[in-house]
């Protein structure tokens, strides 16, 4: 196929920001007041708390009753930043994990008897994470601050990832190709067009576009690229003096530029796919995970992405890694994966006090984005909303989704399509799968559906440990270990040597359906192979200082493993468990579906002709 020359609204990567504050800006603003708000909750916590050793390197944390507004820690600045871990991150993780053992078997120690197994599991499975934990937070703040692992991050990334994050560092092309660019564009009228009538017929079914599922994979992918520290800038502009400062103009200024850069890296890409970018809520965190809308001024259509937990971010691993499930009946129904839900919805999790919604703030994101569209495309016809996120962000997606199931009139002027989560962990236990699969299901005729993407042997797919089986679940305890159930409809990228390319199945609580496989709008049979760099200006030029002297010999090893590209060499080490992960091996997979499908197409368009 002959590659089609850029268009010239793409060709050029310096996008006119003071026109982007004027007509899209409304989200930036909404996410400055977020950060705002915050800002001034810690300054009001710190003067209520006299710190007497102000750039200590431990984390402290404060959340009083008396006191306003979230959990606060004591960054290494001396500058008091919300949380969602708990104090002395490690030590608040061996507590919640010991308070929920010693819980377990107080309420239910019968449980010793009639489930072992689980009970087994409860004994061995907690005190190995805490060990674990322990030593991999150990190494990990030894090779990144004290051996000069930022440094070789930063290095890497510049000289030989396009200056990419590592979950995309390895593959720049997934991003930066023009195969990727007519992929969207081509695509993005189809997730505009309103979903066909669904009609009560003998057999359900759906259909599931690869052409869709691809793009999805791309925007979950680019939502990795925010350059946290700005954002951390932004709000300690404002921690300072709370806001309360002599040019409260200027330092709003200040922050709303360093939000916007923030994002730069990813609305410039988003930009040459014909598509805008807005970042919403940090969802209780600060330059973690967070939830941002990617939406089109020429199409209906509007993505909800979020961002899963970044590789070195030692505390939102140990949030994530937390076994307990909290009760999600006040938002969702059942229970579900506690790291998860409290990161979506408002909880007391953190405090009493805490009065952080990030649902709120994405609810409020859509619906003014939804009602400004309208407007500018001069239509009545609800905006299509789409969901999508990788890993992390693939759970607190499913969630989000479980929310717009239930209470569908919360969306105005929208109208919910489908989720595509890719890698995700089991989210909830057996009565959310249950509840689940029962409002996918109200009306009969609804065609929401929210597709489960596998890539081949994904550990994060398996995780957390669960029956996973509605026999078993009907019989097991609540409090089971084992209790956790996927949601959805099962897409599984094959093996190589099976025989076909996708395997489809229903959750467990899923009732079964057809799947349609479909091509799409995007009929390119070619993977992404050019890349066009971003200008050098979008590189990450901190830590740019000498390497450590044994980073060279890294260097020249890894790069004769990955054919003079180290991080390559260093992607090759990975465990296939952990490699299957990884957001271009989802989109590789689901190329090679689509060969597969483009060739019975081209089969059978031949067997027509030569039957005529």
């Amino acid at each position: 196929m002959t590659k089609s020359s850029p268009s010239p609204d793409w060709a050029d990567d310096e996008l006119d920001e003071q026109e982007e504050l004027n007509t899209k800006g409304r989200n930036v603003f909404q996410h400055l007041k977020e950060l705002k708000q915050l800002a001034r909750a810690a300054y009001r916590r710190n003067n209520k708390k006299k710190q007497n050793q102000a750039t200590t390197r431990f984390y402290f944390q404060w959340n009083d009753d008396d006191d306003d507004g979230p959990t606060f820690r004591l960054n290494q600045d001396g500058i008091l930043e919300p949380s969602r871990a708990h104090p002395w991150p490690y030590l608040g993780y061996v507590l919640n994990t010991y308070k929920n053992l010693f819980l377990t078997f107080y309420f239910n120690w019968t449980m010793i008897f009639t489930a072992p197994l689980s009970s087994l599991a409860f004994v061995i499975a907690y005190p190995a994470a805490v060990v674990l934990l322990l030593i991999f937070e150990i190494l990990l703040k030894v090779f990144l601050e004290y051996l000069g692992g930022e440094e070789l991050f930063h290095y890497l990334s510049n000289n030989y990832g396009q200056g990419l994050g590592a979950i995309n560092w390895g593959a720049p092309e997934l991003l930066l190709s023009d195969q990727t660019i007519e992929l969207v564009r081509a695509t993005i009228p189809s997730l505009a067009k309103p979903a066909p009538p669904e009609q009560i017929a003998s057999e359900r079914r759906r259909t599931f576009d690869l052409s869709i599922a691809q793009t999805l994979v791309v925007l979950a992918a680019l939502i990795y690229e925010r350059d946290a520290s700005k954002v951390r800038d932004a709000f300690q502009l404002s921690a300072k003096d709370g806001g309360q400062g002599k040019e409260p103009e200027k330092l709003e200024q200040q922050m709303h530029h360093l939000v916007f850069e923030s994002e730069r890296r990813i609305r410039t890409v988003a930009a040459r796919w014909g598509l805008h970018f807005s970042g919403v809520s940090e969802l209780k965190s600060l330059g973690g995970p967070f939830c941002g809308i990617f939406w089109s001024e020429a199409h209906p259509v509007i993505i909800v992405a979020f961002k899963g937990t970044t590789p070195t971010n030692y505390e939102e691993f140990l949030v994530d890694a937390a076994f307990q499930r909290a009760d999600a009946r006040s938002y969702l129904f059942g229970s579900v994966h506690q790291g998860f839900y409290e990161s979506v919805f408002p909880t007391s999790g953190f405090g009493k006090s805490d009065t952080r919604d990030p649902y709120g703030a994405i609810l409020e994101a859509v619906n003014e984005k939804a009602a400004h569209l309208k407007t500018c495309l001069g239509t009545d016809e609800a905006i299509q909303v789409w969901i999508t996120g990788h890993s992390l962000g693939a759970a607190m997606s499913s969630l989000l989704f479980a929310r717009w199931l239930k209470c569908p009139e919360e969306l105005t002027d929208c109208v919910l399509r489908d989720c595509y989560v890719i890698g995700t962990p089991a989210v909830g236990d057996n009565d959310f799968a249950s509840m689940f699969a029962s409002h996918t299901l109200s009306p009969v005729t609804r065609s929401s559906t929210l597709w489960r993407v596998i890539n081949k042997a994904d550990l994060f797919c398996r995780l957390p440990p669960g029956y996973d089986s509605r026999t078993i679940g009907h019989y097991m305890s609540r409090t089971d270990f084992f209790n956790y159930s996927h949601v959805g409809h099962a897409i599984q990228i094959a093996y190589p040597w099976q025989s076909k390319p996708l395997r489809m199945y229903p959750s467990s609580y899923q009732p079964t359906m057809q799947v349609d496989i479909v091509l799409g709008a995007w009929r390119d049979v070619a993977l992404p192979s050019n890349v066009r760099p971003l200008r050098p200006s979008f590189n990450d030029t901190k830590k740019q200082t000498k390497l450590p002297w044994w980073a060279r010999y890294v260097e020249k090893a890894a790069a004769k493993l990955g054919n003079g590209n180290p991080i390559h060499g260093i992607e090759k080490l990975y465990p296939f468990l952990i490699r299957d992960h990884i957001p271009v091996h989802y989109f590789e997979g689901l190329h090679k579906a689509r060969i597969h499908y483009e060739k019975l197409v081209d089969d059978e368009a031949r067997s027509i002709n030569n039957n005529k």
